[in-house]
């Protein structure tokens, strides 16, 4: 059973936006669940002192659909982004906003339904869906429409024309860590991609970006996403077996020079206890990796003589993971991702409201509806259009600040963390404004060709929010 909202604590978080936050709390107006159809598609006329203020023609509907998992086994992360969007609708005061939810099912051919059930209420907006295979089929029909999309995948090929990505990308994680950490010195890297799809969007980014601070890509391995199958990747990485051997013919050379020798000897008592004669020749490593399988790649690393003390260990937002903090081989290490005021607190808030902790991804939920009160505030008549949608300027929402490229993906401004046995560490906050001096750089990225892995596999168990993952009766794949 869905539980009721304690409406007193609707009011905790201002409403997203590059002005400040302020006034006061706003008034329930209907005591029932958010996401019911009683409650969702109810019009709440405004009142004549609005109608004086706004004077003119004003719209006094302004329809938001709302696709999700509504029933599935991804239900429970479909609710909880439809209940934060419900919270974003309260605090945005705007009594002409109203949600209208439809269940995906979190299938493609119930985002198919879901969208005819849909365009019968005349959307001005569309919130989701969650999975890329069910964006690919609405994107179309929502064009014909000339409904604007935000979805919330991490498959840029479903982006553009109308169709924006709101997310975490890989692509500016990876590109925030690689340049923080040539910054600071570090010059040769190395990586360890996992056989995934995020794998290969990793793939895509970090050669060329490395290339682009001046520095040198020296080894790449690749890996299968099975715990079972890390060892000999990191072994081949750590160019083990060229080290031992090294070390093994320094040992036999000086056991060759005879005891009496006593520079060879002393020389034998140096080395008699380390594994290797030298460091791996890179000096930073990047593991874009989180969970079970990132647990198990930090300690091999050491196993393989890759020693976190000499070699900078960087990761992307899938080690914003408070279990890595008992993880000693990386503690030091560096990953990029947005800083947490924002998202802790709405947290926090969603539990005190639903009794129930919220996924990470949830934040989403509530700042595309806080992005869709935001447009149209000033506006008697909602226009979400691809100019007001992606305006230069950008939002700030939960997880920091953020804007649509007109292409419809997500820039963000990250924060680069430090991982201790305490707990992460900001050590470069992040960025409060877009002003910046790379913008035909950005507008120029192309990521319209394919990896360069071939026949990656569709297994994936990377957590959310940063992939989220869609399990199918043929296996999970990534939205």
């Amino acid at each position: 059973m869905q539980p009721r909202l304690n409406f007193t604590a609707l009011s905790g978080i201002c409403l997203m936006g590059l002005s400040a936050c302020g006034g006061t709390a706003a008034t329930p107006v209907r005591d029932l669940p958010p996401g019911s159809a009683e409650y969702s598609r109810t019009s709440i006329p405004p009142t004549p002192q609005e109608e004086e203020v706004h004077r003119g023609e004003i719209q006094r509907n302004i329809n938001i659909g709302v696709m999700l998992p509504l029933s599935g086994p991804d239900a429970s992360v479909g609710q909880a982004l439809l209940n934060a969007a419900t919270l974003a609708l309260f605090d945005s005061e705007d009594r002409r906003l109203h949600i209208i939810p439809v269940d995906t099912k979190g299938l493609a051919s119930g985002a198919e339904e879901a969208m005819q059930d849909l365009i019968k209420h005349k959307p001005d907006l569309i919130i989701g869906p969650l999975f890329s295979e069910n964006i690919a089929v609405v994107k179309p029909l929502a064009q014909q429409e000339n409904i604007p999309v935000i979805g919330f995948s991490s498959d840029h090929n479903v982006a553009g024309h109308g169709t924006f990505l709101l997310n975490f990308r890989p692509e500016e994680q990876i590109r925030r860590i690689i340049s923080y950490a040539s910054e600071k010195g570090y010059g040769k890297f190395a990586a360890l991609i996992p056989e995934t799809r995020y794998g290969s969007r990793t793939l895509e980014i970090f050669g060329p970006t490395v290339m682009a601070e001046g520095k040198q890509v020296l080894s790449v391995e690749y890996y299968p996403p099975d715990q079972e199958l890390l060892f000999d990747p990191v072994k081949k990485i750590a160019n083990h077996k060229q080290r031992r051997k090294e070390y093994l013919d320094e040992v036999a050379f000086l056991d060759s020079l005879g005891e009496e020798d006593d520079l060879a000897h002393e020389m034998r008592e140096e080395i008699k206890n380390i594994e290797v004669l030298r460091d791996v020749e890179f000096d930073a490593i990047l593991l874009p990796e989180g969970g079970a399988l990132l647990r198990t790649i930090a300690p091999l690393l050491a196993f393989y003589e890759i020693d976190p003390a000499h070699i900078k260990v960087l990761g992307t937002g899938l080690w914003d993971d408070e279990m890595l903090v008992h993880e000693p081989q990386l503690a030091g290490g560096w990953f990029s991702a947005p800083e947490h005021d924002g998202s802790t607190k709405f947290l926090i808030r969603y539990q005190e409201i639903f009794d129930q902790k919220a996924p990470r991804i949830a934040t989403l939920g509530y700042d595309a509806m806080a992005l869709a009160a935001t447009i149209v505030r000033q506006q008697k008549v909602a226009d979400f259009s691809i100019e007001n949608l992606s305006d230069s300027n950008g939002f700030i929402g939960l997880d920091g600040i953020f804007r649509f490229n007109a292409n419809g993906l997500i820039e963000r401004g990250l924060a680069v963390y430090e991982v201790s046995k305490d707990g992460f560490s900001i050590i470069s906050p992040a960025p409060k404004s877009f002003i910046r001096t790379d913008e035909a750089e950005v507008a120029a990225e192309d990521y319209s060709e394919p990896a360069s892995l071939a026949d990656l596999p569709l297994k994936d168990d990377r957590p959310f929010p940063y992939n989220p993952v869609h399990k199918v009766a043929s296996g999970p794949q990534d939205p």
